[in-house]
């Protein structure tokens, strides 16, 4: 929930977007190939980016009042289970035992002067897996780091260069 704003993601495959003042669904965002399993609502673009059991992660922006997928991420075999997006990360766990770790790169302006906001976001890297699934991502946006928690009671804390594991 950011603002007025609720996003949910459902076994029917779809997310939905939700005004809280009016208690109305302003979209119904359809492209996932399996339940959604995860949501993150990224205020200062409004731009969604949704993870599913079809092990996509989708990035939505909108246009012209509008939410429209604007770009595919097919980087895991297994379901998605966590995202959390900080200011410039974006962390990723999912049933493969792994996760990916994208950064956010400064807004880039296209030649009719419009900010390209979703391929801001590149692969950062991708951690060895671990030897149990990736249930949980957390962010501390003040000191850029990402903590991660896999099912064998593992926690990893991850900073921008470097892996400092617990």
């Amino acid at each position: 929930m950011v603002g007025d704003t609720v996003v949910t993601g459902s076994d029917d495959w779809t997310v939905r977007v939700w005004s809280l003042s009016t208690g109305v669904c302003d979209s119904v965002l359809t492209c996932h190939s399996g339940a959604i399993t995860s949501v993150e609502y990224y205020a200062a673009d409004k731009g969604i980016i949704t993870g599913s059991a079809d092990g996509m992660v989708r990035m939505w922006e909108r246009d012209e009042g509008t939410l429209r997928c604007t770009k595919n991420v097919a980087i895991h075999s297994a379901s998605i289970l966590s995202m959390r997006a900080a200011n410039k990360w974006l962390a990723i766990g999912a049933a493969d035992n792994s996760m990916s770790l994208f950064q956010r790169s400064n807004q880039k302006v296209d030649a009719s002067g419009n900010r390209n906001r979703v391929d801001s976001w590149k692969l950062f890297r991708t951690p060895e897996k671990t030897a149990a699934m990736v249930r949980c991502v957390a962010s501390d946006p003040e000191r850029g780091r990402i903590c991660s928690g896999a099912r064998n009671g593992l926690v990893r804390l991850w900073d921008a260069a470097i892996a400092v594991h617990s």
